[in-house]
């Protein structure tokens, strides 16, 4: 293969997708995005990296990159059409940028089966943050799951395996109810107060202002709260800070604690992808 894949390293994901795919025969070139001092040098080597590129992995989420500003107007002055770009949770303006020009792109947290895959690393992954940080055991303990999607799920299961109480807040019924179906407390965000009093832990997973003022309020000023949820979370952090209550917004959970696994998750994600493409692009799957 005499064309590139660019990989850009922002945790061990990519470090160990870059081995996997460079056995598979890849000419893989890394750009170390990791120390903030030279990242910007990166970002400059991968303008001339660009023109001979047949693929462009990004980070999860692309985000992670420095000076986003900077990245957009690269990939929009040096990206060729036939290079595929893959990353995770592209901003709005990236992906119009990207339709804008016609270039093939992957959300790899567009694809329900990583996000299924992905849920298992980050519910064992926020689950080791808990036992780290929190004062309290999980047995017994009183916690707050909000949201019940993928990693709520997850997560809420898990946790009651290792004996906690675990109440789950939502905001539609039928998620509710499946809830309850599974052998949960279930109650509208309304209730978030009430059920706040006396929680150990608070878990959100929802990227939303979900864990307001109004719950953190109620919780005990020992409680630990951890916000997985994209973006800026959905944790009035400030709020916490006020009352003395420790809150983390941890991101990129399966980076941190299943980094291998993870990558070969983002790789089977890539063959799904190309085999895709091919039946529009015979072409286009020869990337892989």
């Amino acid at each position: 293969m005499n064309r590139q894949t660019i990989l850009l390293i922002s945790d061990m994901r990519q470090v160990y997708l870059a081995e996997i795919l460079t056995k598979k025969g890849h000419n893989v070139r890394c750009l170390d995005i990791r120390n903030t001092e030279t990242a910007l040098e990166q970002l400059e080597k991968l303008k001339s990296f660009l023109m001979e590129a047949d693929m462009l992995i990004l980070p999860i989420p692309v985000s992670r990159v420095p000076e986003t500003n900077k990245l957009n107007d690269i990939l929009n002055k040096n990206l060729v059409k036939e290079t595929l770009v893959a990353g995770g949770c592209f901003s709005k303006e990236q992906t119009a940028l990207l339709s804008g020009r016609d270039i093939r792109y992957l959300d790899f947290m567009e694809d329900s089966i990583v996000t299924e895959e992905n849920a298992v690393a980050t519910a064992e992954g926020t689950i080791a943050e808990l036992v780290n940080n929190s004062p309290y055991n999980i047995d017994e303990a009183k916690i707050i799951v909000t949201g019940y999607g993928f990693c709520g799920k997850a997560i809420a299961q898990r946790l009651k395996a290792l004996g906690a109480r675990v109440t789950v807040l939502a905001r539609r019924r039928e998620v509710r109810k499946q809830a309850k179906q599974d052998g949960f407390y279930a109650a509208d965000f309304a209730f978030g107060p009430e059920e706040a009093m006396g929680a150990a832990m608070l878990v959100n997973t929802v990227p939303a202002p979900v864990v307001t003022r109004t719950i953190i309020r109620e919780l005990p000023r020992d409680a630990y709260i951890v916000d997985i949820a994209s973006g800026a979370g959905g944790t009035d952090f400030a709020c916490a800070k006020e009352f003395g209550i420790r809150a983390d917004h941890v991101l990129g959970i399966p980076g941190k604690y299943a980094p291998k696994e993870s990558a070969y998750i983002l790789e089977r994600s890539l063959e799904r992808f190309a085999a895709k493409a091919y039946a529009s692009d015979k072409n286009a799957a020869s990337i892989l």
